[in-house]
């Protein structure tokens, strides 16, 4: 058995980011270039009206500058339109924002300079413009003036943000090299475990660990693929293991301990992973095993064995799995751990004399003081404290009593909940003045 912070080094020593991959725009959103956007086209593409009104020859309106001007409107153009028609000396286009401006003009006079009784007209018919503040190329986005064709103009290491996905689309790539999504094989091991939607019977039980792990895993922007259960047969835990060791990164839930059906450890020998740590000083989730199975043609695949009561193994991914995923992304180390804080507890705890303990607790703020209050819990396959927690109390082995007003460490979860317990979109108001000062 290691310590916790041993078998958190050697995660981190282990975990490298993986290549970036070839992707879809859109999959890679949030994500980091690995190279160079280059535009395929200038932008603005062609000059291009940027007010509603009238395209005119600029030397029309300078030459009687303060006055009336009268001129024939000889096109209508909305965004999209084309016309072949020039724009000559005493005439104009009445024109859309957005549209090509046609040839000759230069300039756009907005509608709303238009004699009231013309400002209605159209191709056929005469305009009287008076535009005191009338400057040459006014309201004209001219060709190339955002960027030019064969400019990068999204760099690798920027951040694919929405606004950067709109000018990536902007610049023609429909595929970009970012960072990859790490891929996550997902299985649940027991002979007693039936899906989600089956009805239990007698000593039946259902998977909620597959579901719990996954959503766990797409929080972190990470693919999870559900491989469902396997029994405790040695063939069909091989099986399932085989299959998983193609993703990046596998997740087993259950058999790690000490019992006769404990079979993983011995199933990944066979599959060829080298055990790196198995069993960590922690409650809950002692039997933890981590792993590295070597591919020739492809990177690592880091192989972790959780806890089978769910609590454990939530308590599990949270602490060992999501530095790992983060890592894989290539992500910074500020965001490999759940962050840590400091608050004073609302009733008593007490640690245990082994291990360091990890209790789930509500964080709330009061008059500036982060608080943390203590869910009833029954223990490892107890979720439904851990699914009303939005942090985990942090205590160091020995035994000690900690009394109320005791200031504590605090881990925050990823998946949080607002103060009257429903699902919070965003950080919620409850935790936003308990600010990470470390990590995990």
């Amino acid at each position: 058995m290691i310590e916790l912070a041993e078998a958190l080094a050697i995660i981190e020593a282990t975990a490298v980011p993986l290549p970036p991959r070839r992707q879809r725009l859109l999959d890679a959103s949030g994500r980091l270039l690995a190279a160079d956007i280059v535009s395929d086209v200038d932008s603005p593409p062609w000059d291009r009206a940027m007010m509603d009104g009238f395209a005119v020859r600029g030397e029309d309106l300078l030459a009687r500058a303060g006055s009336v001007v009268e001129l024939d409107v000889v096109v209508d153009l909305a965004a999209g339109d084309v016309t072949s028609l020039a724009v000559s000396t005493g005439c104009c286009a009445r024109i859309m924002t957005g549209a090509p401006m046609p040839a000759g003009a230069d300039a756009v006079v907005p509608v709303e300079c238009a004699v009231e009784e013309t400002r209605a007209t159209h191709a056929g018919g005469k305009v009287r413009l008076l535009d005191d503040r009338f400057r040459p190329g006014q309201h004209v986005a001219k060709q190339g003036a955002a960027f030019r064709a064969g400019q990068a103009v999204l760099a690798a290491g920027q951040t694919l943000g929405p606004g950067a996905i709109g000018l990536a689309a902007e610049a023609g790539a429909t595929h970009v090299l970012a960072a990859a999504r790490p891929r996550v094989a997902i299985l649940s091991t027991g002979s007693e475990l039936v899906p989600a939607d089956a009805v239990p019977g007698f000593g039946q039980t259902r998977n909620s660990n597959g579901p719990m792990i996954a959503a766990a895993v797409a929080l972190l922007d990470a693919e999870p693929i559900p491989l469902g259960v396997a029994a405790d047969r040695p063939e069909a835990i091989r099986a399932a293991v085989a299959q998983g060791l193609a993703a990046d990164i596998l997740l087993l839930s259950g058999g790690v301990s000490a019992g006769d059906l404990d079979l993983v450890p011995g199933i990944f020998r066979l599959c060829g992973v080298e055990k790196l740590f198995h069993k960590v000083r922690l409650k809950p989730g002692k039997p933890v095993w981590f792993g590295l199975l070597h591919r020739p043609s492809a990177s690592p695949t880091l192989v972790f064995g959780l806890p089978g009561n769910p609590a454990s193994s939530l308590v599990c991914f949270e602490l060992f799995v999501r530095p790992a995923i983060r890592i894989l992304a290539g992500r910074p180390r500020e965001e490999w751990h759940l962050p840590r804080s400091r608050a004073r507890l609302e009733t008593p705890v007490r640690a245990a004399e082994d291990r360091p303990v990890y209790l789930p607790c509500r964080l709330a703020t009061t008059a500036g003081r982060a608080l943390a209050t203590p869910l009833p819990w029954t223990g490892s396959s107890d979720l439904l404290g851990l699914a009303a927690a939005n942090g985990l109390i942090a205590l160091p082995a020995g035994g000690r009593r900690f009394d109320a007003g005791d200031e504590i460490d605090v881990a925050l979860l990823s998946s949080i909940h607002d103060e009257s317990g429903h699902a919070a979109t965003g950080r919620p108001a409850s935790a936003r003045s308990v600010s990470p000062q470390k990590r995990l």
